[in-house]
């Protein structure tokens, strides 16, 4: 259990030329001990009420902070669906769409969904939701990335 763990949270830009920051569909469907395992304790907890447009059944809100990120995680019956990770430490935001994808380890050859200034959608991706968005308005880093399990309308 312990090594299936320590792969969730993997490396920073600025280690070893690599840009993956998160293992995202490791994290996604994962229990809330099962993050907090990796991530450490939330900074915040939330009971989210039915019938919410992000969790239509209820569910848990977390938030979790370091390493220049701000990580927010809903969770639906004790598993994870949908991953936010901000960028508030600006040396630690990808600077790309493509470095954002990698960031999450999913691939960024497929062409997005959808294309916006700011933003990026992949409706399918790996099988989830990805919605890229960059800091609007000088787009010259991305603000946040979102996964979902659930594929948005």
């Amino acid at each position: 259990m312990e090594l299936l763990l320590l792969g969730l949270l993997v490396a920073t830009p600025a280690q070893a030329g690599t840009t993956r920051i998160i293992d995202g569909p490791t994290v996604l469907q994962r229990s809330p001990a099962a993050v907090q395992a990796t991530l450490g304790r939330p900074i915040r907890t939330k009971a989210v009420p039915s019938g919410d447009v992000h969790l239509p059944d209820g569910g848990t809100s977390r938030v979790y902070a370091g390493h220049g990120m701000r990580i927010d995680v809903d969770f639906e019956q004790d598993r994870s669906t949908t991953i936010v990770i901000a960028f508030p430490d600006i040396t630690m935001a990808p600077r790309t769409y493509e470095a954002a994808l990698e960031a999450v380890n999913l691939p960024s050859g497929p062409a997005p969904d959808l294309i916006r200034r700011d933003r990026r959608e992949w409706r399918n991706l790996e099988g989830y939701f990805v919605r890229v968005i960059a800091a609007y308005p000088t787009l010259d880093r991305i603000d946040a990335i979102v996964l979902s399990v659930h594929p948005l309308p």
